[in-house]
């Protein structure tokens, strides 16, 4: 039995983001994270030491069970990155317990037990963050089997060209380009829209998105 530093358990809401928005889920936040992003939204679960509990494995079980209930099997790991702590046996367990496993991570940190997961939100970030991810660190990765996706953040232009570098490594894979809400998210989606619609570079694989939760402004 080992430890792992829990931020906060909610839901059942909706996945905000990504392929999955709209459907419900239950979240799993774990705090630390090996990136310090300028427009991050959720600063305050960035340090390890930020953690409101120390759980085991089987506690938090649980608590997601007494939220999940007969609501959803969708249960969504997310941080910080959750990709900096062993959670193999986390894995395990909420498979025992028949949930689907749906990781979110920037792609810095490819542990053994991501392979084990039902789906993977790979979300690389652009320039604007302030910590640009190396487009080749998940390229082994993206050859598995596992169910997966990619998220850009898009700010700025370069965030943009980014984006397209990204979607030009890996073009089979769906590529979500999602508006950045650390201003005004619609001036910056309608700009987004106008200008993935028009560009010929991108694949039929590519969505344009909100970060719907913040625009409606729901947990």
């Amino acid at each position: 039995m080992s430890k792992l530093p829990v931020y906060e358990i909610f839901g059942p809401t909706i996945q905000g983001e990504g392929l999955y928005c709209g459907y419900r889920t239950v979240f799993l936040r774990l705090a630390g994270c090996d990136y310090k992003c300028s427009w991050c939204d959720t600063k305050h679960a960035r340090r390890i030491s930020d953690a409101r509990e120390i759980l085991s494995e089987e506690e938090i079980i649980e608590r997601l069970n007494s939220r999940a209930e007969q609501i959803t099997r969708r249960i969504t790991i997310t941080g910080g990155n959750p990709c900096i702590h062993e959670l193999e046996r986390l894995v395990e367990l909420l498979h025992q317990q028949n949930y689907k496993i749906h990781i979110e991570t920037q792609g810095s940190i490819i542990p053994p037990w991501l392979y084990k997961v039902d789906h993977v939100c790979i979300s690389p970030k652009p320039p604007s963050s302030g910590n640009i991810t190396e487009i080749l660190s998940f390229a082994d990765f993206m050859l598995s089997e596992i169910s997966k996706e990619l998220k850009v953040v898009v700010k700025t232009g370069e965030d943009y060209t980014y984006a397209r570098q990204v979607h030009s490594e890996y073009k089979s894979c769906p590529l979500i380009l999602q508006a950045c809400t650390d201003n005004d998210p619609v001036l910056v989606l309608k700009w987004l829209i106008e200008k993935a619609s028009a560009d010929p570079c991108l694949g039929d694989n590519i969505k344009i998105l909100p970060q719907l939760h913040a625009l409606i402004g729901i947990d």
